[in-house]
């Protein structure tokens, strides 16, 4: 599977760098870039964007950061507490494409257990990756 990951940090200056890595891009090979970048005296302490509040992908982000943070959760678990938490009814189905859309892009893990899905945070330290 050819995947594609950008790699955005900005110094303390203001001045914007990014990375791009396409292809067979693997664990070691993002490993690799990190260790250039920390040749290169980046600042790695960057995290991801803080997720929007009004959108729905940003509430679903917000429960995977806070309530599912650590330890293994489903779709089931995830669709529970976005109604629990916004009083708003959620169809399992779209927690799921949420779900499985942020597993491609690594920002979960998912693992088939039995006929279903357990997910998992991944935590990519120690830039702000976004996988387009």
């Amino acid at each position: 599977m050819r995947k594609r990951i950008k790699i955005e940090l900005e110094d303390e200056e203001g001045t914007k760098y990014t990375l791009a890595l396409e292809g067979a891009v693997s664990r070691d090979k993002l490993m690799k870039a990190m260790d250039m970048l920390e040749v290169m005296d980046m600042p790695l302490d960057h995290t991801l964007r803080t997720p929007d509040q009004g959108t729905f992908f940003g509430k679903v982000q917000t429960l995977l950061e806070t309530t599912f943070a650590a330890g293994d959760f489903s779709s089931t678990d995830v669709a529970r507490e976005f109604e629990e938490k916004y009083g708003q009814p959620v169809k399992l189905s779209t927690i799921s494409t949420y779900l499985a859309r942020l597993a491609d892009k690594q920002y979960i893990r998912r693992e088939r257990f039995g006929n279903s899905w357990v997910y998992r945070r991944v935590y990519l330290k120690p830039a702000q990756v976004a996988e387009r």
